[in-house]
């Protein structure tokens, strides 16, 4: 008998995770949508950037000099806009007028664009969890903006304000030292975009998503995502002679570069994302797995790895303790007619199968199950009588799930419903 307590997270599951979501991330086709969120931020970033600044500076009336001077110590904005003209034309406004407010309303219209395109990729990742309607995607989209520009503004604002109240001379003492020296280097300016890209991607992952992933879950996968990006991003950069890339190409060599450094940026985001759903569903995704596993006697490289990669159960082990049987050799797991509405699989050992009347004839092969095999999901579904008594051929466990849970199954994952369509319609 094993005496070892089953865990959740062993090396098998944390690899069947990392397959699944390969799998999805393929099947959902999120390298095109990672495309696309690229194209959209490259048109959204400059009428957005635009509003930070018009924020700052027509309204909470920030020093251009001092604004231009914080932008400036950004490479990532200022490699590519050139931020005096922007707060020139900006400043060329004297007055707020209407012309001014629909002006904004048209920049938060064009840039809408992009997050339209996160959250239509986010749909495609969790769309058998949640649906929205287009009119909520729409105010949601508006009101990410508005919260992304007003942020990122007043972030901003604190540090020119910090700024300014550390160099004034009576402030210059030992005690606010940190202030000049910490909280408001140059290092921290750095550092800016990935805090800002940090916290954006967590809530994104957090409201966007409409499964309602723990909060912590969201925090740990945007870390993650960040830090992923960014040690990519030092490689590829490491490798890219980006100033022979720019020589070569001139103006035409940043936009290029930039867009390799976003879409790379949204292929790690999504690829998270798509994570935060295996991780949300794995019970359901593995049951999946598992029923349509490849049986044993079927050849090919690709079913091997399947079985390789599923044909263990530690997760459903660990979580259902107490479905988790054990039988020795000759030992009956249910008789006929008997009102067992289980499914099982086999994690370990044989069964055979006994039909009700003796002498009935029948492929031997068809009258067993092995390891990595259901049997009896039939009478779950259709909630008969057992027809045929099952026995252990030698020592064997099993997993039972309860019906309840296997037609859910059958419901979500079209695949498995095919499947026991083929098995049922002798019966229908």
């Amino acid at each position: 008998m094993n005496n070892k307590t089953p865990r959740k997270l062993t090396f098998v599951t944390f690899s069947q995770g990392i397959f699944l979501t390969a799998k999805y991330f393929l099947q959902n086709r999120l390298l095109s949508f990672a495309g696309a969120c690229a194209f959209s931020f490259l048109f959204s970033v400059i009428p957005l950037f635009m509003m930070i600044v018009m924020v700052l500076v027509r309204f909470l009336h920030a020093s251009p000099n001092t604004v231009s001077a914080i932008i400036s110590a950004i490479p990532e904005l200022e490699r590519y806009f050139n931020s005096d003209s922007i707060i020139q034309s900006v400043q060329s406004i004297r007055m707020v007028s209407t012309f001014e407010i629909v002006a904004a309303v048209f920049v938060l219209w064009m840039a809408r664009r992009f997050f339209a395109s996160i959250f239509d990729s986010m749909q495609n990742i969790f769309h058998t969890q949640t649906k929205r309607k287009a009119l909520f995607n729409q105010i949601l989209t508006f009101v990410t903006e508005i919260v992304l520009v007003f942020a990122s503004s007043a972030v901003i604002f604190a540090y020119i304000s910090l700024q300014t109240i550390s160099s004034v001379e009576v402030f210059k003492i030992p005690q606010l030292a940190f202030l000049q020296n910490g909280i408001l280097s140059g290092e921290l300016i750095n550092l800016l975009p990935n805090l800002l890209m940090l916290v954006m991607v967590t809530l994104l992952y957090k409201t966007a998503s409409g499964t309602k992933p723990s909060f912590l879950l969201c925090s740990a996968t945007g870390v993650l995502c960040t830090l992923s990006f960014w040690g990519f991003r030092l490689i590829m950069h490491f490798f890219l002679n980006v100033s022979r890339y720019n020589l070569i190409y001139g103006v035409l060599g940043h936009v290029i570069i930039m867009f390799m450094d976003i879409f790379f940026f949204f292929v790690f985001f999504l690829v998270f994302a798509q994570f935060i759903y295996v991780i949300q569903f794995f019970d359901e995704l593995l049951l999946g797995e598992l029923y349509l596993l490849p049986k044993i006697e079927q050849g090919g490289f690709g079913s091997g790895i399947k079985r390789a990669f599923f044909v263990r159960a530690d997760f459903l082990i660990a979580k259902n303790k107490s479905n988790v049987l054990s039988f020795k050799p000759g030992e009956v797991i249910f008789n006929v007619n008997d009102d067992d509405n289980y499914a099982y699989y086999i994690i370990k050992g044989s069964v055979k199968f006994v039909p009700e009347a003796e002498g009935q004839e029948g492929d031997e092969k068809e009258l067993l199950a092995h390891r990595g095999e259901f049997f009896g999901e039939t009478a779950c579904i259709l909630n008969h009588k057992r027809d045929v008594t099952a026995v252990a051929v030698i020592s064997t466990r099993i997993i039972r799930i309860e019906s309840e849970r296997f037609r859910f199954l059958i419901h979500q994952n079209p695949e498995a419903a095919k499947k026991i369509l083929k098995q049922i319609s002798p019966f229908l």
